[in-house]
Parts: C-alpha cells; sequence; structure tokens
C-alpha cells in the first residue's frame, strides 16, 4: 500500500538544486533486512543502519551522561562504555522506562539520518535500515518504504544463535508487527525463499528508487 505523496519527504532537504532519495527498510526479527541493505548497496546506494547510528550515540559523551543520570552506572561496561545488554535489562518489562529511552534516542536518530541525507549527492540512493521504522513514526521521513518479511517460523530459524525463545518473543512483541508494517509500506517482500529471489526484489525496488530521482521526485 504506497502512502499519499503529501506526506512524503519535502523536496526541500537537500537544497534548491535536488536531493538523494530516501528509502526506509524495515521488516521483523530475522527476516533478512541486513542482508538486504547489504544487496542495495551492492548495487551502489549509500547504506545506513539505524542499529549502528545507535551503537554510535551511545559512544557520545552527551547521550551516555543522560542514560546514565536515568539508570545509573549499572549499564556501564568495565571501559565505561554503555553496554547494551545491561541497559536492554534495565527497561526490560518497564514499560515507563522503555518509552522514556525510546523518546531519548529515537529523535537523535532521527537527525543523524536527516544529517546524513541531507549530506548525500543529489540523485543517490540512500537506504535506511530502521527496525523500528514504524515503531518511531519515521515512515513520513522516506520517499519509498520497504519492508521485508517472513513466517515466524522462519525468524526464529535465523536468529537462535541470537536470542534465546524468551528473548525473540518479547523482543518481536515490541514491533509494529507484520500487518502494520505491510499495510505502510509501499513494497513488500516475503523472505521464505531463496537469496536470488531477494537479489530480484532488491533490483526492483533500487530501480524504483532511481526512477525517482530521475523523476526529480
Amino acid at each position: 500500500m504506497a502512502r499519499s505523496p503529501s506526506k512524503r519527504r519535502p523536496a526541500s532537504l537537500n537544497g534548491a538544486g535536488g536531493r538523494a532519495v530516501a528509502v526506509g527498510l524495515t521488516g521483523g526479527i530475522g527476516a533478512g533486512k541486513s542482508t538486504a541493505l547489504s544487496m542495495f548497496r551492492e548495487l551502489g546506494a549509500i547504506a545506513l543502519s539505524a542499529d549502528a547510528i545507535v551503537h554510535s550515540l551511545y559512544s557520545s559523551t552527551e547521550l551516555k551522561s543522560v542514560l546514565v543520570d536515568r539508570f545509573g552506572p549499572v549499564i556501564l561496561d568495565g571501559r565505561g562504555e554503555i553496554d547494551r545488554g545491561r541497559l536492554r535489562e534495565a527497561v526490560r518489562g518497564d514499560k515507563a522506562a522503555l518509552e522514556w529511552l525510546e523518546r531519548s534516542t529515537h529523535p537523535r536518530v532521527a537527525a543523524e539520518i536527516e544529517r546524513a541525507l541531507r549530506e548525500a549527492p543529489s540523485g543517490a540512493v540512500v537506504v535506511c535500515e530502521v527496525p523500528l521504522l514504524f515503531e518511531a513514526g519515521y515512515e513520513d521521513r522516506f520517499d519509498l518504504v520497504v519492508t521485508v518479511e517472513a513466517s515466524p517460523s522462519v525468524r526464529w530459524d535465523r536468529s537462535a544463535h541470537r536470542f534465546d525463545p524468551e528473548d525473540f518473543s518479547e523482543f518481536d512483541a515490541l514491533q509494529a508487527g507484520t500487518k502494520k508494517r505491510t499495510e505502510g509500506s509501499d513494497l513488500v517482500f516475503y523472505n521464505d525463499g531463496t537469496l536470488d529471489h531477494m537479489r530480484d526484489f532488491v533490483m526492483d525496488a533500487y530501480e524504483r528508487a532511481l526512477s525517482l530521482a530521475e523523476k526529480g521526485l
């Protein structure tokens, strides 16, 4: 389902001479978002990861201070850096704490994405992998939203090396869900097949993004 063009990213973000095409890439845990991002990169897209941005922000003195003030030094590792596992435990089962953390990080991530888009060459395709794209309300920041989905059993099989069943179910429940993602996205890929099928989809999505650039959005 395509979103209304009136709600898409304003054309002035990269100046009067044009701007990059912004593609938001999302999907469920273990669906294959990172694999798709790598394929976009291979085709020539500028690839960004919201998780990598968060990791970088956690290293900044400013955000680290904000988080330690809220949760205490228990979230720091032996080097005095934010330990994401400890931070996750600090908000686990505490909805108010999780919402506070999201309010503290989501605007900063959005600002970093917007900065990258402004700095990208006019006409470039910038693909941003954002697992919580809809949860954070980022969908209208992109010209094209793509979601990669897969059945729960397939996603669990791909994620078993990273999570135990309880953690997987908990993190999955925090996400928007397949229905919301598919209804809010412009392009949807069900990744229950082969890498070649995904590669074909990514090629089609990349060509669609290029066509937006050629049309001047």
